[in-house]
């Protein structure tokens, strides 16, 4: 419930949103950085994480898996960050394109999927969360909305 609310107070460009959500407490910005990464990595891979503007939020996500336990699945993403700028030089032009055609040619250039692999087979960190949630509730009070959000 708690990530549903905060979707809302998520508003602006990708650089206003990065700095909405660096503005909040670090239980927040877990939260909502490894379920960004988990929902778009469970949808379409790396790939589609840093396609979209979801990667800005990797090493957040990195921080976050850390400050929960789960440190497999952390080690994990950062792999897959060293990966993408590895592949960057072959990605730009795809990436920059942003349509749905350079998204999928995208695939055929990076080599992200062996890390797909490992996330999909990676132990459960859902857990971990839940409980870290439960143990720090003071780090999920709900910050005021922002006049931006209140617009849409």
């Amino acid at each position: 419930m708690v990530y549903l609310a905060l979707i809302s107070r998520v508003v602006g460009t990708s650089d206003e949103q990065y700095e909405i959500t660096k503005s909040w407490n670090r239980g927040l910005q877990m939260l909502w950085a490894t379920q960004q990464m988990d929902d778009e990595v469970d949808n379409g891979g790396f790939n589609q994480y840093f396609f979209n503007s979801s990667g800005q939020w990797a090493m957040e996500a990195i921080e976050g898996l850390r400050l929960i336990g789960a440190v497999e699945r952390a080690e994990i993403v950062a792999a897959a960050v060293d990966q993408f700028f590895s592949d960057a030089p072959k990605l730009k032009q795809y990436y920059n394109d942003h349509t749905l055609e350079s998204f999928s040619e995208s695939y055929k250039h990076t080599n992200l999927g062996v890390l797909d692999k490992r996330w999909y087979a990676g132990p459960d960190f859902h857990r971990a969360r839940t409980k870290y949630i439960r143990d720090h509730p003071d780090e999920f009070v709900l910050p005021p909305a922002d006049d931006r959000a209140r617009l849409h």
